[in-house]
């Protein structure tokens, strides 16, 4: 356990009773605190999906007890973010603070000042005593996340991503994982009460909504699977089916392997299985047909009214509610295979970390273990309406109707790869799923995008 992150103001009250009863305060090094941490500092902080609204208060609740840290946020488009960071860095700037996806980690592992066990900050306490005002300023070691509170506080997903070399690189504000959005009309005029919870159910719903004229142009679809290009997190989809139906991922050693029998009936292809069943969807002369690469893009179509169920994280919510603030629209669980004893659910998340080029560490790491606690990142996630990634939490946000789905989904969360280019990675994934419809041999085919991901490792 962290013993102070959550006991910030606990501490200015002790520091209060010592200081007032004339007591020898020796909780607090001497008067003068070192200058190298009481100086004015300035955090840069970079993101992309975090609005300067969706901080506010954590910064303003850090500066309220590290009056000296000031920190100044900025945003930016996913397009350019990347390639923002390398040019700040390549000319010694940039941010203190940046977020990545959780699996730019190992990628980023260079770029980045892992977390100190603990890290020094200056404190100031303002008493009043008999009309005169007392200015006291100490400095204080705060313990920050131990490997030991990564794997107790958060769902067991963060564990495996941020602990790299025994250091932890990252830590997240919350958790996302993928859902199924339905339109609860489409379903309702297709005479299906509620939405499909397994693959079985799915089939049958889509039969009955989807609509498909002579020429195998799709006029209302059921669902949108089976391609790489056109719906967003395609990789995640077929990812998830494929672990869901059993395949290994990667192997002991580390490496791709997905197109392997985890049994010794070699016959037993778990992966590509699972892979015929998502391109089926794409498939004019499958009965399950619903989605090809001619269509608008999965989320247009699902705003518009033209696709009845839609595969999607939290961030998505609120993109429907603005963009068809009229259509009737509800969540279910992610999708799972009919009769297995345990859900598997897939999540994408982003963490936030310290640059390898910030001169203030101590203030950055100290400002993200501050704000990940329970008691800041509850206002976070208020501001936001995201799932959490704490344990504490989770109870809690199930009795948040528009967060309870992804609540009961974070402990069952994964994710399979933990590589040096997760992009590379979905772009050789990509080109499986592309190959595959008209490979004479889907077996290597897979292999060869193996090989191929296998080099980002």
């Amino acid at each position: 356990m962290r013993l102070f992150s959550n006991k910030i103001f606990v501490l200015l009250l002790i520091s209060t009773f010592f200081l007032t009863t004339g007591l020898s305060c020796k909780l607090f090094p001497g008067k003068q605190a070192p200058a190298a941490y009481t100086k004015a500092q300035t955090l840069t902080f970079w993101g992309v999906w975090d609005t300067s609204d969706d901080l506010e208060v954590l910064i303003k609740d850090f500066k309220a007890i590290h009056p000296n840290i000031k920190i100044s946020y900025k945003k930016f488009r996913y397009q350019e973010y990347e390639q923002k960071l390398l040019e700040a860095w390549a000319e010694d700037r940039g941010p203190d603070i940046y977020s990545i996806p959780a699996t730019w980690l190992r990628k980023y592992k260079s770029k980045i000042t892992p977390m100190p066990d603990s890290t020094k900050l200056s404190f100031q306490e303002v008493k009043t005593t008999l009309g005169k005002t007392e200015i006291n300023t100490y400095v204080r070691d705060i313990p920050t996340y131990s490997a030991r509170d990564i794997k107790n506080e958060f769902v067991d997903v963060v564990y495996n991503d941020v602990i790299i070399g025994g250091k932890v690189l990252g830590i997240p504000f919350s958790m996302d994982t993928l859902v199924l959005y339905y339109n609860k009309d489409l379903l309702d005029a297709s005479d299906i009460p509620v939405p499909p919870t397994d693959w079985t159910e799915l089939k049958e719903a889509v039969k009955k909504i989807t609509k498909v004229n002579n020429n195998n142009e799709i006029l209302q679809a059921g669902v949108a699977l089976g391609v790489a290009d056109n719906l967003p997190h395609s990789v995640d989809i077929a990812s998830l089916l494929m672990i869901q139906n059993g395949a290994q991922m990667v192997d002991a050693r580390g490496q791709v392997a997905f197109h392997t029998s985890p049994t010794k009936d070699k016959s037993y292809a778990p992966g590509l299985q699972a892979l015929q069943f998502y391109l089926d969807f794409a498939d004019p002369i499958k009965e399950v047909y619903s989605w090809n690469n001619n269509q608008n893009d999965a989320f247009n179509a699902f705003v518009s009214g033209k696709l009845a169920m839609f595969y999607g994280y939290s961030y998505h919510l609120p993109l429907i509610k603005t963009q068809a603030p009229k259509l009737e629209i509800d969540i279910a669980p992610m999708t799972q295979i009919e009769g297995s004893q345990k859900n598997i659910n897939y999540t994408d998340y982003w963490v936030y970390t310290v640059s390898h080029k910030s001169a203030n560490t101590d203030a950055a790491w100290g400002f993200i273990n501050f704000a990940s606690g329970d008691k800041e990142v509850t206002k976070y996630l208020n501001q936001t309406k995201k799932p959490t990634a704490l344990r504490s939490l989770i109870t809690k946000q199930k009795a948040d109707p528009e967060l309870a789905v992804f609540a009961d989904q974070v402990l069952t969360a994964t994710h399979w790869y933990r590589g040096n280019d997760a992009l590379k990675m979905e772009e050789f994934f990509k080109e499986m799923l592309d190959r595959l419809p008209n490979a004479a041999d889907p077996i290597e085919i897979m292999q060869n995008a193996a090989l191929k991901i296998n080099q980002t490792l």
